[in-house]
C-alpha cells in the first residue's frame, strides 16, 4: 500500500515515517512542471499555455478566489492583485490536475490510496476531478478536542455518518457516560470585552464567512452577511425575543458595527462559546460544530444548511424562512434523548479518531480504557522501529469493540500510516 498526499502545511508530518510509502507531490507550479518532465509528460510547453486559460478548473479555484475576496477584500478585489492570483491558481490546477491522474495511472488502483486534507477547495480539490477508481481518505479536525475526522466519503457535511435516526437507534447501546465535558476552545484572534447576557435568548453562532462549509453546502444562506440580515428579520418581528450572536473567533474581521444595533441583537464575542451554549434557549446555526456541541449538552438546534447531524428528531432543519419560523415558535421541542445519547456516543466512541497529529503520530489520553490483559499485548507488538504493528493489535483485540482511541496514549505511539489503512477497511465493511 502506498499514500499519494500533496505538500499542504497541514499534512507535512503525515510522511515522516515510512517515506518509501508516501508519494508527496510538490505543489508550487515550477515543481510541478518538474514533476511532469521527470515523468515524460508529452508537450509540457502546450500544456502550459493551455493551463492559463484551462475553463475547466474555474470551478475548482473558485472557493480559494472566494475565501481570498472575503478574508483580504482591500487586496484580493482589486484586479490588480485578483487578476494574477486567479491566473496562477487555473494554471497550478491545470497542471496538477495532469500530474496526479499520471502518477495515478502509474499505480494500480489496489496499490495507492489518496491522502485528502478537507478536499473542499484548491489543490486538494483536485483529486475528486481525477476520473479514476484509487480510493480516497479524507482527513479533517473532529468535532470535539483532540479528534480527527479520518473518512473514505469526505469530511463534516459530506462524511460517511448515516443520516437515519433508525441507524443510531437500533445500534448496539453506545452510551454517552464517556463523552467530553468541554467544546472545543477557539482562540480569539482579536481581542472582545465580556458582554452580559439576557436571561433567555436564542444563540446564533457564525462561521468563518470563507467557509467551504457555506459555499458548498449551503443552499439559501450564503454568506454571513446573508445570516446577519435573517437575524435582523426576525428581531423586528420578534421584538420580544433576544438574538445572541458570536462571530467566528478565527476572523479577524467583525461585521459588529456594519449595521445599525437594536436592544435585543447582542454581540458577545468575548464570552466563552460553552457559556453561550448552556444558557441560551435554542442554537441556531448553519452547519457549524457548535451543533453538535450543543447537542453535548442537550439543547434545540436548528440547522440552515446541510449538516452531517442533520437527523430527524435530533436537530430540526430548515429549508426556508417559513419552516424557520415555525422552529422558533415551537419553544417546547427536545431533540429525542436516546436519539442524541447514540448518536453522540457513535461518533465519539465508534467515529471520530481519537487523537492530534505530530511528528506522523497521533497520541490520545484512553489508554485506561485498554484491559489489563490487552494492554500487556501492546508490548509484545512493539517494533524495532519504536512504533507498534497496529493491524497485529487490531486482529489480537478483535473481541474488543473496535475503537481507535484504546491504541495511543502517553506510551504508545503507532504510525498514521497504519491507522489510515485499518480505517479505510473498517469504513469500506460497513459500506
Amino acid at each position: 500500500m502506498k499514500f499519494l498526499k500533496l505538500d499542504r502545511s497541514v499534512m507535512r508530518n503525515f510522511g515522516m515515517i515510512e517515506k518509501n510509502r508516501v508519494i508527496t507531490v510538490k505543489t508550487n507550479v515550477l515543481s510541478i512542471i518538474i514533476n511532469l518532465y521527470r515523468n515524460k509528460a508529452p508537450n509540457i510547453l502546450s500544456l502550459v499555455v493551455f493551463g492559463i486559460n484551462d475553463s475547466s478548473c474555474s470551478e475548482l479555484i473558485a472557493g480559494n478566489v472566494y475565501r481570498k475576496q472575503v478574508d483580504y477584500p482591500k487586496i484580493f478585489k482589486l484586479r490588480l492583485i485578483n487578476k494574477p492570483y486567479i491566473i496562477y491558481k487555473t494554471l497550478q490546477a491545470s497542471l496538477l490536475k495532469r500530474l496526479l491522474k499520471i502518477l495515478a495511472d502509474n499505480n494500480k488502483e489496489d496499490e495507492l490510496t489518496f491522502l485528502i486534507f478537507n478536499g473542499s477547495i484548491s489543490p486538494d480539490n483536485i483529486f475528486d476531478s481525477i476520473k479514476t477508481n484509487h480510493r480516497r481518505v479524507y482527513i479533517e479536525n473532529g468535532f470535539f478536542p483532540n479528534t480527527l475526522q479520518i473518512d473514505c466519503r469526505g469530511v463534516n457535511a459530506a462524511n460517511s455518518l448515516p443520516r437515519e435516526a433508525g441507524y443510531y437507534l437500533n445500534q448496539p447501546n453506545y452510551g454517552a457516560q464517556d463523552l467530553p465535558t468541554k467544546v472545543q476552545v477557539r482562540k480569539l484572534k482579536l481581542s472582545y470585552p465580556f458582554t452580559p447576557l439576557p436571561d433567555d435568548y436564542i444563540f446564533f453562532p457564525f462561521q468563518i464567512p470563507s467557509d467551504q462549509q457555506i459555499r458548498v453546502h449551503s443552499r439559501w444562506i450564503k454568506t454571513m452577511d446573508d445570516f446577519m440580515n435573517l437575524i435582523i428579520s426576525f428581531a423586528a418581528k420578534y421584538p420580544d425575543k433576544n438574538f445572541v450572536i458570536k462571530e467566528h473567533p478565527s476572523f479577524k474581521q467583525s461585521i459588529a458595527g456594519k449595521y445599525p444595533p437594536r436592544k435585543n441583537i447582542l454581540f458577545a464575542n468575548g464570552n466563552s462559546t460553552e457559556e453561550l451554549i448552556k444558557n441560551a434557549r435554542l442554537v441556531i446555526t448553519l452547519n457549524s460544530t457548535v451543533g453538535i456541541e450543543a447537542l453535548l449538552f442537550g439543547k434545540p438546534v436548528i440547522t440552515l444548511a446541510d449538516a452531517c447531524y442533520n437527523v430527524d428528531g435530533l436537530v430540526r432543519h430548515a429549508n426556508n424562512i417559513k419552516k424557520l419560523n415555525e422552529f422558533i415558535m415551537d419553544e417546547g421541542w427536545l431533540p429525542d434523548e436516546r436519539l442524541r445519547i447514540q448518536f453522540l456516543g457513535y461518533i465519539w466512541n465508534k467515529y471520530l479518531f481519537h487523537g492530534y497529529c505530530s511528528s506522523n503520530t497521533c497520541i490520545a489520553s484512553n489508554i485506561h480504557k485498554v484491559p489489563p490483559s490487552s494492554y500487556l499485548k501492546f508490548e509484545k507488538n512493539r517494533v524495532i522501529t519504536g512504533k507498534y504493528n497496529f493491524q497485529i493489535i487490531c486482529q489480537e483485540l478483535e473481541p474488543i469493540a473496535w475503537d481507535p482511541r484504546i491504541f495511543h496514549g502517553v506510551h504508545i505511539q503507532c504510525s498514521l500510516l497504519e491507522v489510515f489503512e485499518v480505517v479505510h477497511s473498517r469504513l469500506e465493511s460497513t459500506r
